[in-house]
């Protein structure tokens, strides 16, 4: 009996000892394969091989972005995110996924770039990221199947449904591994102007309806827009959240016959910080809608160009240009034929001071794109000769918008 109390009694240490030992390796550290040692101090986990290593989780770049909430330090091996496709350790810190060894780190994922949409095509942009050597850029979210972008920072997409959103996706990278995916998104242009020139807009917005005309290559309005809330021609336009317009001599009727006139800022709608006394930053690279409707954009000095280069050049485009007889037109009404369709009127001008003026006897037409931070190139038509004067004018004026299809 002593014998076999004294076994049990030893065994019942043993186990209470080796209790206690998993007790001390699960709460405080952890240690593997480290004989009848304890585990070194600075560590919570210590593995000791000389003929094995250690494995972290590995993944593909698409399923280690589905990790909700990663917490700052986790690490694992992406089999697919080093350059060309192959596996690199990644870990997150700093808000992304990255190679954060020997002072390498993946670059920041890109931001999206204004888009510049048509009725079957999508030009892809994004910017510049810094410390990046290349791009991918895919319809699906896949970096391994994405296309190749070189330093390229955009991509034309074709043979695309018109009236329909599109999303797709671009990816940065260098060396030391790939950002995180941006999902760019972006809609064709409208269907209904395969037929410019039969079809007409009917603005959303408020319900009025615009003929169009097609010249060359370009579909128009065929009419000056007419949109936003008439204010006093003695006030300036402001960004109020709501497009404001000036009607000649503060009469609704001129808004109805001659359209709206606009201060240069509310026409680009104050896009990326544009006032009439300083200049967008950045400047767009794609269309400007502003006032316009969806699908159409407030034509740049160089498609203004296009225009009257297509009718003539700007000695005898105006001509072209102007709706014929002196229903509106002040006499002569020099050189006046519309044979392009393009029916200008001569709606006047808000001046500087707040005063209306020119009616019957100039149209005046902003365009898009600026000359100095107070200045913008605009197309004015007269009265008294046939062409299409290209000028610059203060931006604080009050022109007419004829807007143009994307």
């Amino acid at each position: 009996m002593t014998y076999r109390n004294s076994y049990y009694m030893k065994n019942l240490l043993f186990f209470l000892v080796a209790i206690l030992w998993v007790s001390i390796q699960v709460t405080a550290q952890v240690g593997i394969n480290i004989n009848d040692s304890l585990p070194d101090p600075s560590a919570m986990l210590d593995v000791q091989s000389i003929n094995k290593g250690f494995l972290p989780p590995r993944m593909t770049s698409l399923q280690r972005e589905s990790i909700a909430n990663p917490k700052e330090g986790l690490m694992v091996f992406c089999t697919n995110c080093g350059t060309g496709g192959s596996g690199v350790l990644s870990v997150f810190s700093n808000g992304q996924w990255g190679l954060y060894f020997f002072n390498c780190v993946s670059p920041a994922k890109p931001t999206a770039g204004i888009h510049i949409p048509s009725r079957t095509q999508i030009v892809w942009k994004w910017n510049t990221v810094s410390g990046a050597t290349g791009y991918k850029w895919n319809t699906i979210n896949d970096y391994v199947s994405a296309t190749e972008m070189g330093t390229n920072t955009s991509k034309t997409e074709t043979n695309l449904t018109c009236s329909t959103p599109y999303t797709r996706f671009v990816w940065a990278y260098n060396v030391c591994g790939i950002s995180s995916v941006t999902t760019l998104t972006q809609r064709t242009s409208l269907c209904q102007f395969a037929n410019c020139g039969t079809d007409s807009l009917t603005d959303s917005r408020d319900g009025k309806i615009y003929p169009t005309v097609l010249i060359g290559t370009q579909c128009w309005f065929k009419k000056n827009i007419n949109v936003g809330t008439r204010i006093s021609v003695t006030g300036n336009q402001t960004n109020f959240g709501i497009i404001e317009k000036y009607c000649y001599n503060d009469a609704d009727s001129n808004c109805d016959v001659y359209g709206g006139l606009y201060q240069w800022a509310e026409v680009v709608q104050y896009l990326n910080g544009a006032t009439n006394t300083s200049s967008w930053n950045p400047v767009p690279t794609g269309n400007v809608q502003g006032v316009c409707p969806e699908g159409w954009h407030i034509p740049t000095d160089a498609e203004w160009l296009t225009l009257t280069t297509f009718l003539g050049g700007t000695n005898s485009a105006g001509g072209k240009m102007k709706e014929t007889g002196l229903t509106h037109w002040a006499t002569p009404n020099t050189g006046a034929t519309n044979e392009s369709g393009f029916t200008a009127l001569p709606g006047g001008y808000r001046d500087a001071n707040g005063t209306s003026n020119s009616i019957f006897h100039y149209d005046y037409n902003w365009s898009g794109t600026e000359v100095t931070p107070s200045s913008a190139w605009v197309r004015y038509l007269g009265f008294d000769n046939s062409t299409a004067t290209r000028d610059s004018s203060d931006k604080s004026l009050g022109f007419s918008v004829r807007c143009i299809n994307d």
